[in-house]
Formats: C-alpha cells, structure tokens, sequence
C-alpha cells in the first residue's frame, strides 16, 4: 500500500481546466432556432454569447429542452448540432459536437416561422401581375358608385320613444 492520498474529483478536473483552456466566448445578440426531432420541431431563441466549442442560448419562455439538437443562426446562415450541458432558467449552455455547416438559402427559407411566411405570401399576392387586389370592384357596371352609400335617417314626428334623440 503506498502512501499516497487519493486525489478528490474536484482537483482533478481544475487541473484539466488548466490544461484546456475555455474558449473566448464574444457577447451577442443573434436570432437563432433549435431545430430537432428530424427538423419536425424548432424553438425559436436568442444566442447571448457563443464561441468556437459553444454558446449560451436564451429563451422567450420555459421549454422542455432536448440533450442534443441542431441549432440554426439566422445572420450566420450555418447550423451545427449541439449537445445542452446546463439549464437555468430561460438560459441554457450547448456545446458544439459537430463541425458547422452552411446553410443554403432554401433551408434558411423553410425555417422562417409561419407568420413571416404568411405576411410574404400575402405580399406577393398583393404585387400580382394583374392587380387583382388594387382594382376597385362594384356591381355597378361603370365602376363608380352612384348617390350616397348610407341613408339619412327619417325624420321622427309624434310621440318620442325611450332611450332615442330626436
């Protein structure tokens, strides 16, 4: 038996520490989206910081996270696949497992969220080649309408009924 003492758990991955160093992590402020289960689900979110192993990610509200998932940044046109190592809160930490990968305009298409693709859908629709939607539309075959649209109110006589001015 030799005399010397078991090193504890904590000692020993400081000195581990020691020897890789943590990456610089820059400070950001980037839309981004998890995207898992095949690209069936995604949580939209927001990357606070991020360096060349990780990135922290913030959320708008409280979601069941998953262990591993592809993280998409929106002005960074990459993804890469990420493994979560903490939670706190609306915040959480990934590390990178993969190496990053561009991502094409189309796939960047396909992730914009339903709203956005409706509004530009809407907007095309609006730029229509024949004007369909510009074009003022009356039953009246001359296309303007003729008098005025409401009727005056008839002139009341005789005895006043509750609840109306004359």
């Amino acid at each position: 038996m030799s005399d010397a003492k078991p090193v504890p758990h904590h000692v020993a991955d400081e000195s581990a520490s020691d020897q890789f160093p943590r990456a610089r992590r820059a400070r950001v402020f980037k839309k981004g989206k998890m995207v898992f289960q095949h690209g069936l689900r995604s949580i939209p979110c927001t990357v606070r910081n991020i360096s060349d192993g990780g990135a922290m990610l913030e959320f708008e509200q409280a979601f069941m996270l998953p262990k591993e998932f592809d993280l998409h940044i929106d002005l960074e046109d990459y993804e890469v696949t990420c493994e979560r190592r903490w939670e706190e809160g609306l915040r959480c930490g990934v590390q990178f497992i993969s190496e990053k990968r561009p991502v094409s305009a189309q796939r960047a298409q396909v992730l914009k969220t339903s709203e956005e693709a409706l509004k530009s859908e809407l907007d095309e629709r609006r730029d229509s080649p024949d004007n369909f939607f510009q074009r003022k539309h009356f039953s009246d075959p001359q296309g303007v309408p003729q008098g005025p649209t409401r009727k005056a109110r008839p002139t009341g006589g005789g005895k006043p009924t509750f609840g109306k001015r004359r």
